[in-house]
C-alpha cells in the first residue's frame, strides 16, 4: 500500500496526507480499501498535479516512454513521408507539362494526353499535402494508426517494399507502440 484513494472522489493521495486533496475530506477513519497500490507514476501526478490544487492530467497528457527503437523507427517513418512528398511534388509539374502541352503519342491523342497530365496534377497535389501533413504529426497515438495507413500506401509500388517491409516490422513492435502511447 502506497496511496491513499479518496473514498469521496476517488482520487490519489499521499499516505501521509490528512485530507483530500482534492476535495478536502479529512482522512480520519478511513475504510481499509481506501489504502491502495498504485503504480509509481500515477502517486507522482497526485504528489505534483493535487498538491497544487489542479485536476490529474488526462491520461494522453503525459508523454509515453522515450526508447530508441521507438525514436528511430519514428525517424525513418519521417524519412520516408519527406521521400515520398517530394516525389509527389515533382508529379505535379509533370501533370501541368502533360495538360499544357498535350502531346500526342502513339497510344494516346492529345486530349487523353490533356486528361491525364489533369489526373497527375491533382492526384500528386493531394498525395503531396496527404504526405507532408503525415511528416509533421506529433507522436501521438493516433499517429501510429496514421503510420499504418501511410505505410499502406506506399505499398501499392514494389519501388518502396524494400524499404517499407522492414519499416513495417518495426512499426508493429511493443517498442513503437508504447513510443506512440499505444498500449
Amino acid at each position: 500500500m502506497n496511496a491513499i484513494r479518496c473514498p469521496n472522489c476517488h482520487s490519489i493521495n499521499q499516505m501521509s496526507a490528512a485530507q483530500c486533496q482534492q476535495c478536502q475530506m479529512p482522512f480520519g477513519n478511513l475504510p481499509t480499501t481506501a489504502y491502495v497500490s498504485v503504480p509509481v507514476e500515477q502517486t507522482y501526478e497526485a504528489q505534483v498535479f493535487g498538491a497544487a490544487g489542479f485536476n490529474p492530467p488526462p491520461v494522453g497528457a503525459i508523454p509515453p516512454p522515450d526508447n530508441e527503437i521507438g525514436r528511430k523507427t519514428f525517424f525513418w517513418y519521417r524519412v520516408y513521408c519527406g521521400a515520398l512528398a517530394a516525389l509527389y511534388l515533382l508529379i505535379i509539374p509533370f501533370g501541368i507539362f502533360l495538360s499544357s502541352y498535350a502531346p500526342e503519342t502513339r497510344e494516346y491523342n492529345s486530349q487523353e494526353t490533356f486528361i491525364m497530365g489533369i489526373i497527375y496534377a491533382v492526384l500528386g497535389a493531394v498525395f503531396f499535402v496527404v504526405f507532408a501533413v503525415a511528416l509533421f504529426l506529433p507522436r501521438k497515438p493516433y499517429n501510429w494508426i496514421v503510420g499504418i495507413v501511410m505505410m499502406a500506401l506506399g505499398m501499392t509500388s514494389c519501388c518502396f517494399l524494400p524499404f517499407l517491409v522492414p519499416l513495417l516490422i518495426y512499426w508493429v513492435k511493443p517498442e513503437t507502440k508504447a513510443y506512440f502511447g499505444r498500449n
